[in-house]
């Protein structure tokens, strides 16, 4: 009687496991972009991926000031929300700003630190994710701010980023692969904090060194119109959120040639071999992904690489690469980081810049920052004047902006618009 009820337990988990693993390899239209070949072409100016580009003063008040530490955009149905430290601040599409979120304390309806946070598609609902008391907290938005609704106490190991599925009010949590016995590394969950579903962690490993590097890029996880969209550090697959039946659908294939590292490696203990790619970013528009990807080669050199993938065309663009120094906040310090950058041929205005501190995507939209001074000081340069560009009427909007700008002004965000 043992026996049988064993076989019968086995035979239910072997058909739940094979039920799982069609749902993981279940795709609609896979994209595959191959990580180890060239670039087809370079792609230096604006007008050769966008159609448009805007620049809208945010407008400062003592309320409203934004800090260094700018770390996410979101941005929903005309309203822009921008996390400055532990703060979160709502604008509109013109730069006025609405409202901000400033709860730090260790209150119920308080958190210490602001990890990460998102917004519904229907710009309702707001959720924060404080890893320092372990919660999440949801909010409701009306026209005039924020409204505390409850907090969700969260397990161990504590994600580290976050979004809300489109066209649901399901959460999808990412935790960071830096123990190696984490059960799952993507989960998603409900408002109530019950767990709709999971990918179980295929890639755990033992911790070799004591002292080991941990990283905020080894779990991608980013957001389209349509999809919440997520790919863990091992793997070269892109997952996306299915809002429907709340699965886990193929997306992408980042094909690595075997190349990418391996949980023994993260572990260290295993070696690295001669070539090993890892990708830091992953954005995604209608109609292109961009990534960031380092090759490591067998002369042991680090090589940094800004792809621009057309999925209407299947054309991989390189980007120009310049370093930059940056003078950082009290976590990270001043440092050289590297930047893509492309030409402002649409208005005149100056580069349009693109990298880790100040670059985002959302709402199908790719935003940057630029300083109010800094701006103004490039208007008054020769490079501005001499500047052939599409749109006159741009540069001479981007003109009167410039002169209207006080130095001490937030800094002045940059909108463009992807060809579709």
């Amino acid at each position: 009687m043992r026996i049988l009820l064993m076989a019968i337990l086995l035979i239910i988990f072997y058909s739940c496991s094979n039920k799982n693993i069609e749902k993981f390899n279940y795709t609609d239209s896979v994209i595959e972009i191959d990580l180890l070949s060239r670039p087809e072409a370079k792609v230096t100016r604006l007008s050769e991926i966008a159609t448009n580009i805007e620049y809208i003063p945010l407008q400062t008040t003592n309320n409203s000031l934004l800090g260094s530490s700018i770390r996410k955009i979101v941005c929903i149905n005309n309203r822009i929300y921008i996390k400055s430290w532990d703060e979160i601040l709502c604008f509109n599409i013109d730069g006025k700003f609405l409202f901000k979120l400033q709860d730090r304390g260790r209150g119920p309806e308080e958190y210490t630190n602001i990890w990460d946070f998102d917004v519904s598609s229907d710009n309702k609902i707001l959720i924060v994710l404080s890893s320092l008391i372990n919660k999440l907290l949801i909010y409701e938005i009306s026209d005039t701010g924020f409204t505390f609704q409850k907090s969700l106490s969260l397990k161990d190991p504590v994600p580290y980023k976050v979004r809300i599925v489109p066209e649901s009010k399901n959460i999808f949590l990412v935790v960071p692969p830096w123990r190696g016995t984490e059960p799952t590394l993507s989960l998603l969950v409900d408002t109530v904090g019950d767990t709709i579903h999971y990918k179980p962690n295929c890639y755990k490993f033992e911790m070799f060194r004591e002292s080991n590097t941990t990283g905020l890029d080894e779990m991608q996880l980013y957001t389209t119109k349509s999809m919440v969209c997520f790919k863990e550090e091992f793997s070269d697959t892109v997952f996306c959120v299915c809002a429907k039946d709340s699965s886990f659908k193929s997306r992408m294939i980042l094909n690595s040639h075997g190349t990418i590292i391996t949980p023994k490696i993260r572990g260290g203990s295993e070696a690295p071999g001669n070539v090993r790619v890892s990708i830091n970013t992953i954005f995604e528009t209608s109609r292109y992904v961009f990534y960031c990807c380092y090759i490591k080669d067998n002369q042991n050199r680090i090589l940094e690489n800004r792809i621009l993938f057309d999925k209407s065309t299947t054309t991989k663009y390189e980007l120009d690469i310049e370093k930059e120094y940056i003078n950082g906040d009290y976590s990270i310090g001043p440092h050289f980081e590297y930047r893509s950058k492309l030409k402002d041929d649409l208005s005149g205005g100056p580069d349009f810049s693109m990298h880790y501190q100040n670059f985002y995507c959302s709402g199908d939209k790719l935003f940057s920052f630029v300083e109010a001074i800094t701006l103004g000081r490039y208007v008054s340069s020769e490079d501005f004047m001499n500047a052939e560009v599409s749109d006159t009427e741009k540069k001479e909007k981007l003109k009167k902006l410039a002169n209207f700008l006080s130095n001490t002004d937030n800094p002045v965000l940059t909108i463009v618009t992807p060809k579709e």
